[in-house]
């Protein structure tokens, strides 16, 4: 009953944890904040997926988790290689690190019990796309460097088909 609990309790977590998330997302920008919060998304999208990777025995979630790592490491490609750029030569690069609220997040994930698993990962999949998607939508309509609104606008459509098929995971599951 207690781990009950503290699952449920660590869902609502990463939900208001998500939505705070999401609204910053849509407030970005400045190329340094984007390019801050693009990284962190990439990051924690492989961490969580290689946890994935390691933890489920549903096949639809663990293709899904490893078409996660392989976009999201292009997408961090995609970035590195704008960064290199003219036009961004004065944008900060990024911290290699997970913020608290996504480290957090990664914690509920490790210590989700086997049964609900699968239900946390997609939870806190659903929540990082929205916001991945927000933050890609809001920095290509109004961000200040045009290089990385660029990417945003290039990324964007991959993070909306991410959204898409973790819903689906999520409906079917």
């Amino acid at each position: 009953m207690a781990g009950e609990f503290k699952n449920t309790v660590d869902k609502m977590t990463d939900a208001m944890g998500g939505a705070a998330g999401h609204m910053s997302a849509a407030m970005t920008r400045t190329a340094n904040e984007f390019v801050q919060a693009a990284a962190t998304s990439d990051l924690y999208e492989r961490t969580s997926a290689e946890i994935a990777l390691r933890r489920s025995r549903n096949d639809d979630i663990r293709a899904a988790a490893q078409k996660m790592i392989v976009d999201h490491n292009t997408s961090t490609h995609q970035l590195k290689s704008a960064l290199s750029m003219r036009e961004t030569r004065d944008v900060e690069h990024p911290k290699e690190a997970l913020d608290k609220r996504r480290e957090t997040m990664i914690q509920h994930l490790e210590e989700a019990p086997d049964d609900s698993f699968d239900s946390t990962y997609l939870d806190q999949q659903v929540l990082a796309h929205e916001e991945a998607s927000s933050l890609m939508k809001s920095y290509a309509h109004g961000g200040d460097n045009p290089q990385l609104r660029s990417f945003a606008e290039g990324t964007g459509p991959v993070v909306a088909r991410h959204l898409e098929r973790m819903k689906t995971l999520r409906a079917n599951l």
